[in-house]
């Protein structure tokens, strides 16, 4: 049994310019001690579906269908104060992008972190506070006995980082997932900061599920990637096997825009088109709207993830590989993939 299986997760806002399907039928696993990367452009619906996992989803978003289990526990059966008791932070935590937004400016570092500790775990006020000295010295903050003591603006961007860390390590969580962390930092913090989470998950020995953009960053942590596009996973591979064999086209587009310092290019090769609206997305493919290769049942289907690697570990959500294997056009056949579900849009009483 795999510590996380998320299946068919679908959610939704719903909104005055109607519903925004966000996560549409998103299924995908982490072992423990995996490291998986969610990778995607802006608007794929990633940061949606690690929020959905811990149960942040707000209003006018809700989750509408879908299984989220954690250690065979389905999380969707839960009440706010279940999760925030027994999931969030003891067994989950989550590291968001923008550090100094998350962090209260009013609080000291070492008071935030002394907080979570108090209040999911037996510790007394003294014990945290050790504690808290010993995430702060694990994550790299020089002098912790005496930084712990100080505000978050007095933390570097960097520093603040390592301060989310700390705290999403307080409680010694099984599964951190961390949310374009690195995204708000120069490129050598970036790199100091990705050596880091390397370090702490073995340490730690804690699965993770890392939510990115970029690439590189997938290359330096992750030992798993399922690519999304437009709220599902359109491709699903062992790092390596994905940039070595690429299937989806929208991968394949997505690892020829990445320009790496021993490449010499005329020109850059960039996706075409932009992603279109997740209100009225396109029929079958999601991405047929800026592939080179489209068919015409691309319009028609909706096309499941299908086994395309050896051992059953490479998925992807393409017709020409309806049979597992690389075909110049789509036979026939019924889609499997989930559609919409069907809801109805939220009035105010």
């Amino acid at each position: 049994m795999s510590l996380l299986e998320v299946e068919d997760l679908q959610t939704y806002f719903f909104t005055s310019d109607g519903i925004v399907r966000a996560v549409d039928g998103v299924s995908f696993e982490v072992e423990t001690g995996e490291s998986l990367g969610l990778v995607g452009e802006s608007g794929a619906g990633k940061s949606v579906a690690v929020k959905s996992l811990m149960g942040l989803i707000r209003e006018p978003g809700r989750i509408v269908n879908g299984s989220i289990k954690y250690d065979g526990q389905e999380l969707t059966d839960l009440s706010e104060q279940e999760l925030r008791r027994d999931i969030r932070g003891n067994e989950i935590s989550i590291i968001f992008q923008d550090a100094m937004s998350a962090l209260n400016p009013v609080f000291t570092v070492g008071e935030q972190i002394e907080e979570v500790i108090v209040e999911n775990t037996d510790r007394s006020p003294t014990e945290a506070r050790e504690r808290a000295i010993e995430l702060l010295d694990d994550v790299g903050i020089p002098d912790p006995a005496q930084r712990i003591d100080e505000y978050p603006h007095q933390y570097s961007g960097g520093m603040q980082q390592r301060a989310m860390i700390a705290m999403a390590l307080a409680c010694d969580p099984r599964l951190i997932i961390a949310d374009e962390p690195t995204t708000a930092l120069d490129v050598t913090i970036q790199a100091g900061i990705l050596e880091l989470f390397d370090e702490i998950q073995e340490k730690y020995e804690t699965s993770m599920v890392y939510v990115t953009h970029d690439l590189g960053v997938v290359r330096e942590v992750c030992d798993r990637v399922a690519v999304m596009y437009l709220g599902r996973v359109v491709e699903s591979a062992p790092y390596e096997e994905l940039y070595r064999n690429p299937k989806h086209p929208y991968t394949q587009s997505l690892i020829n825009s990445v320009v790496t310092p021993d490449e010499t290019l005329d020109e850059l090769d960039p996706i075409g088109g932009t992603m279109p609206s997740a209100v009225s997305p396109p029929s079958g493919c999601r991405f047929r709207t800026r592939c080179s290769v489209e068919f015409g049942e691309c319009s028609q289907l909706t096309p499941p993830l299908y086994d395309v690697g050896d051992e059953e570990t490479h998925t992807t959500a393409c017709l020409r590989y309806d049979d597992g294997v690389e075909r110049e056009e789509p036979a026939l056949h019924e889609s499997t993939t989930s559609e919409p579900a069907v809801v109805e849009e939220q009035t105010d009483d």
